[in-house]
């Protein structure tokens, strides 16, 4: 099983990265299509971005558990992908019928987000059935890069596919990517484990809280979920109002800020480079703590930044946080996949994604008020101190004790 399982990591990090790359694209061609064809008010791009996040928000936990009970995980990844393509070829369908709605859209975007969480939550129990120790974190370090890549190649392609074809259309494009996805992960469906002890069964109550109650009683994974959800919150308070600064205090162009954006994103990719030898140099933990501790000390120079430097100011402040992302996630992602019995996995990773992304519109609603109450540069500094703050969970489990996976056991 060792064996097949090492031969289909370029499979698992490729099918990874291709879906990836196809929500990138769908970021930015589906709220094109609603203002583009459907001519969306403010109001309609809050019902589609409503719609994408309440699976996300609502349906994660119940999902890990409903994920944690199958035996496979491979037929989940196929269906979330497969749904997801099938569901990207209703836009340019309804609008050759002449039935395209916002609400059609709206329903879409939610079903799409219903298959991506089911996906997310499958691939989280999936990865670590195949592979071990340090194989484990060797393809997390080569998922991390592939992400990168979409991350950033993904909104630029689905903006050139939307000026080339039009935006309905690139969704279609946008299909083959997840049907590309799916076709991978059938491919090495027979390198999952074919027989795994049949997981736990108790009251409905108790199993939805299992992945809350398995954080709470390990140190570890407690420490890394404050963590990720204390970041998240403040960043996004900063980030909440920095378009707004850079536009109206520095007075930076649309081509300009997308130059900040792309010099900064690209210590996502540097970062997923070199995880895995800073690793090995420094330790896991050492790792995971120099990434986060890379946050506050950069918030704080774009904050303090003159208003002339802010433009770099926020690049190097975007590249010293995408940096320090990719060398923490290459680390915290194996430590709880590790740390984590096999069929809690799903209900873990529904908790981590409930923290990470239920902090986001919470910490960009503290930032807008912040910014309003006490100016712009409050909520940088705000968010500076915030991302220091981040860092403490770690301080008092003493993460850099961790050296490596071999010290990991679920």
């Amino acid at each position: 099983m060792v064996t097949a399982a090492r031969s289909a990591v370029t499979r698992i990090v490729l099918a990874e990265g291709i879906t990836r790359f196809g929500d990138a694209i769908t970021t930015v061609a589906l709220p094109l299509t609603a203002v583009l064809v459907l001519d969306a008010s403010p109001a309609g791009l809050a019902l589609l971005g409503v719609a994408q996040a309440a699976p996300i928000l609502l349906l994660s936990i119940p999902a890990g558990v409903w994920v944690d009970r199958r035996a496979r995980r491979w037929p989940l990844l196929i269906a979330a992908d497969v749904g997801r393509a099938v569901l990207l070829c209703l836009v340019p369908l309804a609008l050759a019928l002449d039935v395209l709605s916002l609400p059609l859209l709206a329903a879409i975007a939610l079903a799409m987000s219903v298959c991506g969480t089911f996906f997310d939550l499958a691939f989280a129990g999936w990865v670590p059935r195949l592979l071990a120790g340090d194989e484990l974190h060797r393809a997390n370090a080569r998922i991390e890069l592939a992400r990168s890549a979409s991350a950033i190649g993904g909104p630029a392609s689905g903006g050139a596919l939307v000026a080339l074809l039009s935006a309905p259309v690139a969704l279609l494009g946008d299909a083959l990517s997840f049907v590309g996805s799916g076709l991978l992960v059938y491919s090495i469906r027979r390198a999952e484990p074919e027989r795994l002890a049949a997981p736990p069964r108790g009251p409905t109550r108790r199993e939805l809280s299992a992945g809350l109650r398995f954080i709470a009683g390990q140190p570890l994974l407690r420490a890394i979920t404050a963590t990720a959800g204390i970041n998240n919150f403040t960043r996004s308070v900063a980030m909440a109002v920095a378009i707004l600064y850079l536009v109206d205090n520095a007075r930076l162009s649309a081509v300009e800020i997308g130059i900040a954006f792309a010099l900064g994103n690209a210590g996502f990719a540097f970062g997923a480079l070199v995880a895995r030898p800073l690793t090995r140099r420094i330790g896991m933990g050492s790792t995971m703590q120099l990434g986060v501790g890379l946050f506050g000390p950069s918030m704080l120079v774009f904050a303090l930044a003159p208003v002339q430097w802010a433009g770099p100011a926020f690049a190097l402040m975007l590249f010293a946080n995408s940096f320090g992302i990719a060398i923490h996630n290459v680390n915290q992602v194996t430590v709880r996949q590790l740390l984590t019995p096999d069929h809690l996995r799903a209900r873990v990773a529904a908790v981590f994604r409930l923290v990470i992304f239920g902090a986001l519109p919470v910490g960009t609603a503290v930032g807008g008020l912040i910014a309003q109450g006490f100016g712009l540069r409050a909520a940088f500094l705000v968010s500076a101190v915030g991302l220091a703050v981040g860092s403490v969970p770690y301080l008092l489990v003493r993460v850099r004790r961790l050296r490596s996976v071999d010290e990991l056991h679920a």
